[in-house]
C-alpha cells in the first residue's frame, strides 16, 4: 500500500539514496556537538595531567596530552570542513567513515590513559582516573551514539583497557569495580543503540517533513498558477463582454425599434406575426442584457448607492407590477407592507425582488405567492414565499449557478434562461445583504434578503408611477438632434421619433452638415446621442458642442451601451476642461453643468425612451431622478436596468 511519501513523490528515490540523505543529516547533527565535546576532552586531559604529573614519567604523560590536543584540533578542523563542504549522496559515506576513524582514535587515547596511568597503590589517583575516563566516555555518548559504528569504535575502546587493568590487579575491590564497569558498559551500549535509532528516526522524520513541505509548496505554486490563470481567464471574459457590449447592443437596439414601428403599422394577418417577432426580440434582448449584467457585476463596474428605501412603497409598487401576471396563472399574490425603511440601493434591491418574485410566479402552478418584510434579529428580512414544487436539497448549492435550472422546471414551459438567481446572488454580494434560501420539496421555497434598518426617520410614501402605452407623449412642435454613428439605428430611431411628432435633425457626429443645420436662429429642444461614436469625439463632447452652437443648456438623453457612471464622469471632465480653458464663460458653463444627461442603456424600450424624453422636455412630471434607469411596470414589456 502506498504511504504518504509515495503520494508526495519521494518514493521515486532509490532506497540507498534516501538512506544516504538521512545519514547526511545524522552526521550534520553530530558535528554541531563537536565544540562542546572537545572542551570536555581537553578539561579531562588537563585533570589527568595535573593528578599524575609526579606519579608517572613526564615524557609519557606529555606525549599522551599532546596526542589528545592534536586529536581535539583534528576533530575541530574536520567539523569545520564538514560545515563548509557540499555533502551529497556521493560523499556522505566518506564523511561517516572519517567520523568513525576519529571516534576510534579518541577511544584509543582514553583507553591508553586507563591502561597506562592505573596505579593500584594509590586509590585516590585511581578514583580521579576512573571518574575522568567515565565522565568523558559517558559524556560523549550522545556525540557518538548518533551514528552506531562510531559508538562501537569509541566506547568499548575507551573503557575496556581500564576494566582489564582492574582485573589484572587481582584485588577483590578492583575486580568488583571492574564487573560493575563492565555491566555499565553493556547497559550504555544498549542505551546508545536505542538513542542512535531514535536519532536516526528523528532525522528521517525531519527529512520526510522537508520532502512533504517541498512537495506541498510545489503543489501550492501549481494551484496558485492555476488560480491566476483562472482569474486571468475571468478577466479576459469580462473584458470581452465589456468590449462587446456596444457591438451587441447596437443591432438589438435597431431591431427593437423596427419591431416597435412594425407593431404600430402591422394589420390583419401580419399583426400576430409582429407580436411574435417583438416577443422574440424582447427575449433575446433580455438574455444579452443578463449576460452583460453578470459581466459588469463580476468586473465590479456596478457600485451600490446606499440610501433610505421605504419598503411599503417599494413592495407595493413591485406587487402592483406582478399582480396581473399572478392572476393570469390563477395565483394569489399577497403583500405585507410594513412601514419600515432599510439602508440599501433602491434600484439594485428592486432588481433582486423582481427576479425572485418573477421566479416564484413562474414556478408556482397552484396556491399563491407572498412578498413580505419583517424585523428579524436586528435586521429587516425581505422575503418571497411561494407554494411551488420547492428545491431538492441536492440542488440548493447549484441554483445560483449560471444557466442552471432545477429538476422541478424540467418538462415544464416556464421560460427564463437560468440566469436570474445568479444575478440575484451577485447583487446581494455587492450590496452586502445576506441571501438565505429555505425550501421543502413539494411545499414551496422562501428566499430571504437580510437588510440593515435605516437610521433615518420613515418618510411618507410617494405615489407609484407606471409606464404603459397610455404614457406615450406626443413630441409635436419639438426639434430633436439625433447623433448616432450606426446608420441602421439612426434611421430606425429617426422614424420612431418622427412617429411621435418630433422634427429630427440626424447625423453620425458633429459634422459640417450638422453644424450648418444648427444655425443660431434654429431652435433645438433636446439632444439624443450615443456615447461611443466612430468619430474622435464622444457623444458627451458632441452634446456640449451642440449646446454651444445653439447657445443654451439643451437637455440631453444618452442612449448608449456605456454605463451611467462612465457617461456622467466623462461629462464632468469635459465641463471641467472647458472651465479651465475659458474661465470667462464660468456662468454659462456652470448652468450647463446643472443639465447633466439622462442615461439610458441599449437596448431600451420605446415607451421608456418616450417617457424620459418627455420628462426632459417638461411634458410630464419626473417621478425619480432622471439619471436613474428603472424597470418598466405592468402594462409594458418589463426590461429592468441597473
Amino acid at each position: 500500500m502506498a504511504g504518504p511519501l509515495t503520494r508526495f513523490a519521494s518514493a521515486s528515490e532509490q532506497r540507498a539514496q534516501r538512506h544516504e540523505r538521512i545519514l547526511a543529516g545524522v552526521i550534520a547533527s553530530v558535528h554541531t556537538q563537536v565544540p562542546r565535546s572537545v572542551l570536555g576532552s581537553v578539561v579531562g586531559a588537563v585533570a589527568v595531567v595535573a593528578v599524575f604529573w609526579r606519579a608517572r614519567e613526564g615524557a609519557l604523560l606529555f606525549g599522551w596530552f599532546a596526542a589528545m590536543l592534536i586529536e581535539s584540533l583534528v576533530r575541530l578542523q574536520m567539523s569545520r570542513s564538514f560545515r563548509r563542504a557540499t555533502v551529497d549522496a556521493e560523499n556522505v559515506q566518506s564523511w561517516a567513515n572519517r567520523w568513525v576513524a576519529q571516534a576510534a582514535v579518541a577511544g584509543l587515547l582514553w583507553g591508553a590513559a586507563g591502561w597506562l596511568f592505573f596505579l593500584p597503590s594509590d586509590p585516590l589517583k585511581q578514583l580521579v582516573l576512573v571518574t575522568v575516563v567515565l565522565g568523558v566516555a559517558f559524556g560523549s555518548l550522545t556525540l557518538y551514539a548518533a551514528y552506531r559504528p562510531a559508538l562501537f569504535a569509541f566506547l568499548p575502546v575507551a573503557l575496556l583497557p581500564l576494566i582489564a587493568r582492574m582485573f589484572v590487579a587481582q584485588d577483590p575491590a578492583y575486580v568488583t569495580a571492574a564487573l560493575v564497569l563492565l555491566a555499565m558498559l553493556a547497559f550504555t551500549i544498549f542505551f546508545g543503540r536505542s538513542f542512535g535509532a531514535t536519532m536516526f528516526e528523528a532525522v528521517k522524520n525531519n527529512f520526510d517533513n522537508e520532502v512533504l513541505v517541498g512537495q506541498l509548496l510545489h503543489e501550492k505554486r501549481i494551484a496558485d498558477d492555476a488560480r491566476r490563470a483562472a482569474e486571468e481567464a475571468t478577466r479576459s471574459k469580462t473584458k470581452f463582454f465589456a468590449g462587446a457590449s456596444h457591438d451587441l447592443r447596437q443591432p438589438l437596439q435597431a431591431i427593437g425599434i423596427y419591431c416597435s414601428l412594425l407593431k404600430k403599422r402591422a394589420t390583419g394577418p401580419l399583426e400576430p406575426l409582429a407580436r411574435s417577432l417583438s416577443s422574440a426580440v424582447d427575449s433575446l434582448s433580455k438574455l444579452v442584457e443578463e449576460l452583460l449584467e453578470i459581466s459588469r457585476l463580476d468586473a465590479g463596474a456596478i457600485q451600490p448607492r446606499l440610501q433610505q428605501v421605504l419598503l411599503d412603497e417599494m413592495l407595493g409598487q413591485i406587487a402592483q407590477e406582478f399582480t396581473p401576471l399572478a392572476h393570469g396563472k390563477g395565483l394569489e399574490l399577497r403583500v405585507r407592507k410594513p412601514r419600515l425603511a432599510v439602508e440599501s440601493d433602491p434600484v439594485l434591491l428592486a432588481r433582486v425582488l423582481r427576479n425572485l418574485l418573477g421566479n416564484a410566479i413562474r414556478y408556482t402552478s397552484k396556491g399563491g405567492v407572498l412578498l413580505a418584510a419583517r424585523p428579524r434579529g436586528g435586521l429587516i428580512s425581505v422575503e418571497v414565499w411561494d407554494t411551488g414544487p420547492g428545491i431538492r436539497q441536492s440542488e440548493l448549492s447549484r441554483v445560483f449557478d449560471e444557466f442552471y435550472r432545477g429538476e422541478s422546471s424540467k418538462g415544464e414551459s416556464v421560460g427564463g434562461f437560468g440566469l436570474g438567481l445568479s444575478i440575484v446572488r451577485r447583487i446581494c454580494n455587492v450590496l452586502g445583504h445576506p441571501l438565505i434560501v429555505t425550501t421543502r420539496p413539494g411545499s414551496g421555497t422562501v428566499f430571504r434578503i437580510e437588510t440593515p434598518l435605516s437610521a433615518l426617520p420613515h418618510r411618507g410614501p410617494r405615489p407609484p408611477a407606471t409606464l404603459s402605452d397610455a404614457n406615450l407623449c406626443l413630441l409635436t412642435g419639438h426639434t430633436l438632434v439625433l447623433v448616432e454613428d450606426n446608420e441602421e439605428i439612426r434611421t430606425s430611431l429617426g422614424h420612431l421619433l418622427r412617429s411621435w411628432g418630433a422634427e429630427v435633425i440626424a447625423d453620425g457626429g458633429f459634422t459640417p452638415a450638422l453644424q450648418a443645420q444648427l444655425a443660431p436662429q434654429r431652435r433645438v429642444d433636446l439632444i439624443v446621442a450615443d456615447q461611443n461614436l466612430h468619430d474622435q469625439l464622444s457623444g458627451v463632447e458632441v452634446a456640449l458642442r451642440v449646446r454651444e452652437a445653439v447657445g443654451g443648456p439643451v437637455p440631453v438623453v444618452m442612449l448608449t451601451a456605456v454605463t451611467m457612471g462612465e457617461v456622467i464622469g466623462e461629462f464632468q471632465r469635459a465641463v471641467k476642461r472647458r472651465l479651465e480653458a475659458r474661465p470667462e464663460l464660468a456662468g454659462v458653463i456652470a448652468r450647463s453643468r446643472v443639465e447633466e444627461p439622462v442615461v439610458l442603456q441599449k437596448p431600451t424600450n420605446a415607451i421608456l425612451l418616450n417617457n424620459r424624453i418627455a420628462q426632459s422636455l417638461g411634458l410630464m412630471q419626473r417621478e425619480r431622478p432622471p439619471a436613474t434607469d428603472v424597470g418598466l411596470t405592468a402594462g409594458a414589456t418589463t426590461i429592468a436596468r441597473l
